[in-house]
């Protein structure tokens, strides 16, 4: 099993050093409890489930290449970096599990930012872009921001944005026209605590499960990240000036230019 599904284990022993051991075992607690929904809620409830089948949905049937994820709570900035490589060294295979090769496109190009930041960067491409790419909106219900008109102007800019890309707008000047069925999901934690955010880690991780499950392929191997760190180890004499037999002939005049 791959690192990025390892923050439960031993190795967030870093993370309980940075936020208490209690706030750990609450976040432990929050994955947990949402491993127990999983498990024991019926598939038509199952909010993993459905994110998942969801996700297979829009990249089979809609042809959706990519997934943007956008965060509205600056204290999950880095959320979507983490739901990149969880769901792309998870899913980014071209064999099933029997070594066959699958029968339809896998995994979308994830990727995000936290929210009225990218507002005024990507999002005209998911309005008016000709590529229709879904999007989970991620936001609370309650936030301990000592302004609490923020809190209150986030969550109108995620009603906002979802209702927009949904319905669009007409408009008789064509460069005002939003043309809608922008297809997105909206994720409300009660409050962003450490329950919270393990919940909302495991809800990712089995959704990523599941789709691995509808594909037939291995989501706890990562083998594509074997050949370039294997190339490299071999590059690197050459580059500090030792001899070495490069085969590709891009890479020997880059190699020239490198070592000057």
């Amino acid at each position: 099993v791959g690192g990025r599904y390892s923050l439960w284990s031993a190795v967030g022993f870093p993370i309980a050093l940075a936020i208490g051991f209690e706030r750990f075992e609450q976040l432990l607690e929050g994955a947990a409890q949402f491993d127990a929904h999983v498990l024991n809620t019926p598939l038509e409830e199952n909010v993993a489930v459905l994110h998942g089948l969801t996700a297979v949905w829009n990249r089979n049937l809609l042809g959706s290449a990519t997934h943007a994820v956008m965060t509205y709570d600056q204290r999950l900035a880095l959320l979507p970096a983490y739901l990149q490589q969880l769901v792309m060294e998870s899913l980014g295979k071209r064999v099933k599990l029997d070594g066959s090769a699958v029968d339809s496109d896998t995994v979308s190009v994830w990727w995000g930012g936290a929210g009225t930041d990218v507002q005024h960067s990507f999002f005209q491409a998911l309005h008016q872009g000709t590529s229709v790419v879904p999007a989970d909106f991620i936001g609370t219900v309650h936030n301990d921001d000592p302004y609490a008109e923020n809190h209150v102007a986030l969550m109108a800019n995620v009603l906002a944005q979802t209702e927009a890309l949904a319905n669009g707008q007409d408009s008789s000047d064509p460069h005002r026209s939003y043309p809608g069925g922008r297809p997105s999901t909206v994720i409300l934690l009660d409050a962003l605590t450490p329950q919270a955010l393990g919940g909302l880690i495991s809800m990712y991780e089995h959704s990523v499960y599941v789709q691995s499950v509808m594909w037939g392929i291995n989501a706890f191997d990562q083998f594509g990240v074997e050949l370039g760190k294997q190339l490299a180890s071999q590059l690197l004499p050459a580059l500090k000036g030792e001899a070495a037999d490069v085969a590709d002939p891009v890479t020997r005049e880059l190699l020239s230019k490198l070592r000057g």
